[in-house]
């Protein structure tokens, strides 16, 4: 039975997270039927997610279109891969267009192909029909919402339009941590409301305790904004344990240091962060010095990540790229 044994198999990788057995379960189902395009296509999402094998899983990718090439889900789905794995705009483009062609109503596909317009050609009118597109069809979606919210901040520089669209996202999953960061970013940056924006970022850090970014940003809040410079380095010690080789963290955390009379700490963590990437290490160690271009280099600027929806395969389950 086939599809005991895909389900078997999906056992194992989400929920025992064995993958040597669920690869061999996959493996036997597609002994049995070969041609089975959600055999296929779940093989090439657990290749690529599980067990990283790009090369892999676009064989299995292509294998499972050649089964049902008009099969909405897994062109979105191929269309990511090309995009987040391949780099390859052209042939995503491609698959994206097919992928409305047949089914013109799929909210993820046009959230995703808003999201590759806006980030891969600089289509922004094209990106934002295809959004509104998307939130006409399904307005409470909250990877749209929250993919539009980054869209008006920084392409539109629509901050109204972008706090109401976090808003909306926190409505339907109250513990987004990309949503409320970037949320706390905007009352901090654009509305000066510090103990608004705290409260946000210790919510994110509640759902998502080892989220880098919004350490960062809780310690920069703290130094630059609420003048708590004891609370500042303790959150910088926090994220540099988090990521001890984050060029942004090594920087920000030395020009704290630097700001406070320790040069010889300072100048350490900036040895290393320009030993890992120079330029970019140098380009944020001038902006600590002198503080200009602060608002595009701070951490405290940094949103979070789009998200690219991936559909739910036959396990039931969806994740983000």
């Amino acid at each position: 039975n086939t599809e005991a044994i895909s389900k078997l198999g999906m056992i194992y990788e989400y929920e025992m997270e064995d993958y040597k057995v669920a690869n061999m379960l996959y493996q036997k189902g597609l002994s049995i039927l070969p041609n089975s395009s959600t055999l296929l296509y779940d093989y090439a999402v657990f290749l690529q997610e599980r067990l990283k094998d790009i090369d892999g899983a676009e064989e299995y990718y292509r294998r499972a279109l050649n089964q049902n090439p008009t099969d909405p889900n897994i062109l979105n789905n191929y269309a990511v891969f090309l995009k987040e794995r391949r780099n390859d705009t052209l042939r995503a483009d491609a698959i994206f267009r097919q992928s409305i062609e047949v089914s013109p109503n799929s909210t993820s596909t046009l959230c995703n192909y808003a999201t590759f317009l806006e980030s891969s050609f600089g289509k922004y009118d094209e990106a934002e029909e295809m959004y509104k597109r998307a939130l006409e069809i399904e307005p409470n979606d909250a990877s749209t919402l929250y993919n539009f919210a980054i869209f008006l901040e920084e392409v539109r520089g629509d901050i109204d339009g972008a706090e109401n669209m976090y808003r909306r996202v926190l409505q339907i999953e109250p513990t987004d941590s990309d949503a409320l960061n970037n949320l706390a970013l905007i009352l901090q940056n654009s509305r000066s409301d510090y103990n608004g924006a705290k409260i946000l970022f210790e919510q994110a850090l509640s759902a998502c305790p080892e989220d880098l970014s919004t350490v960062n940003n809780l310690a920069v809040l703290y130094e630059d904004c609420l003048n708590q410079p004891e609370e500042a380095e303790k959150w910088y010690k926090r994220a540099l344990q988090l990521g001890p080789n984050d060029v942004t963290t090594l920087c920000n955390y030395g020009g704290f240091l630097n700001n406070f009379g320790d040069k010889n700490g300072a100048e350490a963590l900036f040895d290393k962060a320009r030993s890992i990437d120079t330029l970019m290490a140098n380009r944020l160690i001038e902006a600590q010095e002198s503080k200009e271009g602060e608002t595009d280099l701070s951490p405290s600027n940094a949103t979070g990540p789009r998200k690219m929806i991936k559909v739910p395969s036959s396990n039931g389950e969806s994740t983000t790229y």
